[in-house]
């Protein structure tokens, strides 16, 4: 036997969930989330990968924020950030996304803490590229307030980063 809602009823839960979901979506899920660009300069070649991660005040590696590029084979190439994740342990399959093609941007949507914010911490972006070099340090900006909303010009494959808080 089949317990089916009237047609009426059914309408009525649907615009009430609808509603729901568009109220509670107009509160962030989480209160640190950032938002944070690369964009890459135009060059001849592969996609890049990179590796944004957070530098602590003494300039030593605290985590990674997001991993351009899902696959595990072509990580270590990235000398300066596998050594430290490979440290560190971590579970990175949350902040991986795909690898950026040249002159294309990213944008990553990341957890920091607001208590690193104007405390001495870094974002720190390093890049490699198939067959080409490593720039372990293309950018390293101050995770400051005021620098928010800034372009921040990359050395090597990175044309510039910026984020807001």
């Amino acid at each position: 036997m089949s317990h089916s809602l009237p047609a009426r009823l059914r309408a009525s839960l649907l615009v009430g969930a609808s509603v729901l979901a568009l109220t509670s979506t107009a509160v962030p899920a989480f209160a640190d989330q950032s938002v944070v660009l690369v964009q890459l300069n135009e060059y001849n070649g592969p996609e890049a990968y990179f590796h944004l991660y957070l530098v602590n005040p003494k300039g030593k590696f605290d985590r990674t924020l997001w991993v351009s590029g899902p696959d595990k084979i072509w990580w270590p190439d990235s000398k300066r950030w596998f050594g430290y994740h490979s440290r560190a342990r971590e579970n990175v399959d949350a902040v991986t996304g795909a690898s950026t093609a040249a002159g294309a941007r990213s944008v990553m949507h990341v957890e920091i803490d607001k208590s690193l914010v104007d405390a001495g911490y870094k974002l720190r972006v390093e890049t490699s590229v198939e067959n080409a070099d490593n720039v372990q340090e293309d950018v390293e900006v101050d995770l400051t307030t005021d620098n928010q909303r800034e372009k921040f010009p990359g050395t090597g494959y990175v044309r510039y980063i910026r984020y807001k808080l």
